[in-house]
């Protein structure tokens, strides 16, 4: 019997189906075993007193005192969050024009570019273990700026930023401007990944459509708004995605350092802890939402 050209699509189809549900069974299996129940145990400390005694855990339901103390009680949570998310909110935006630059660079034929690429994508490679919190630490200790900010205070080290702020009689986008030269160090630190997904974006476009372009008299400028842009805007989102979560899970976040402090630190109370936890969760998948949504809208996709 002769199979046909669609049955043997079908049976690929089928076994990448199979393929694919066998990677998310033990997905499913690992989430079970491992993350389950610490999420669920989170859940109950946080609407509960915890209290430790020999060893045993005794827990008091207390309902949404936790929550309630820290928006009304704890005068350093909230002013935290906000500065927290201030802060997720302009690496998102520096990160991803970034690496969205470099990228387009990255992809132009020149001797070197293999290295160059290497270079930029060395940072995702090296930050694990220990080298991660030697660099954290140290890096943070000597490279922290006058305003309180993690990165390589360039401009703050000659005083530079107070001489522009004088100048401007204090213009605050000069304040955003030198904020960001300041966080150099960092974003390059963080745009790996966001890199490598650019370029592999940029490199999925035809060429064909370029040269169409060029040939219509179109600009290099016109080009990257019309046709670069609509097609990359996928990746445009899963970077920003990536980003979010990636700062939410950043060492250096001042707001992850408080709620470890109020577990295992002077607070030592684990139910306020998880309170805390699940607050920045929902702020933080809150923000998701909000991007996911705004940009899926055909925005920057091409109109038809």
């Amino acid at each position: 019997m002769k199979i046909t050209g669609k049955q043997k699509q079908g049976g690929l189809m089928r076994r990448k189906a199979r393929v694919g549900r066998a990677a998310a069974y033990f997905w499913l299996l690992g989430f079970l075993l491992f993350v389950a129940t610490p999420i669920y145990q989170s859940i109950v400390y946080a609407f509960s007193k915890v209290e430790i005694s020999l060893g045993n855990v005794n827990l008091t339901f207390i309902g949404w005192d936790n929550f309630i103390k820290a928006f009304t009680i704890d005068a350093t949570f909230v002013p935290l969050l906000i500065d927290s998310l201030t802060v997720i909110i302009i690496d998102i935006l520096l990160v991803t024009f970034f690496s969205l630059f470099v990228a387009v660079m990255l992809n132009r034929k020149f001797k070197g570019r293999a290295f160059l690429r290497a270079v930029f994508f060395l940072p995702v490679i090296i930050t694990s273990g220990a080298l991660v919190y030697v660099m954290q630490s140290d890096v943070s200790a000597q490279f922290a700026g006058a305003s309180g900010q993690q990165g390589m205070p360039m401009l703050q080290t000659v005083d530079f930023k107070n001489l522009l702020m004088t100048l401007t009689n204090n213009n605050p986008a000069i304040e955003i401007l030198t904020d960001a030269i300041d966080r150099i160090y960092q974003i390059i630190w963080k745009s790996g990944v966001q890199i490598l997904l650019f370029i592999a974006g940029l490199q999925a476009i035809p060429p064909a459509l370029y040269e169409s372009a060029e040939i219509d008299g179109s600009t290099a400028w016109e080009a990257f708004w019309k046709i670069t842009l609509p097609i990359i805007s996928p990746i445009i989102i899963i970077n920003l995605v990536y980003t979010i979560i990636d700062s939410f899970a950043d060492y250096n976040n001042a707001l992850l350092r408080y709620i470890q402090d109020a577990a295992f630190g002077s607070m030592l109370d684990f139910g306020y802890s998880a309170a805390l936890s699940w607050i920045f969760f929902a702020m933080i998948s809150l923000l998701l939402v909000l991007t996911v949504g705004l940009l899926s809208r055909k925005v920057f996709y091409m109109n038809d």
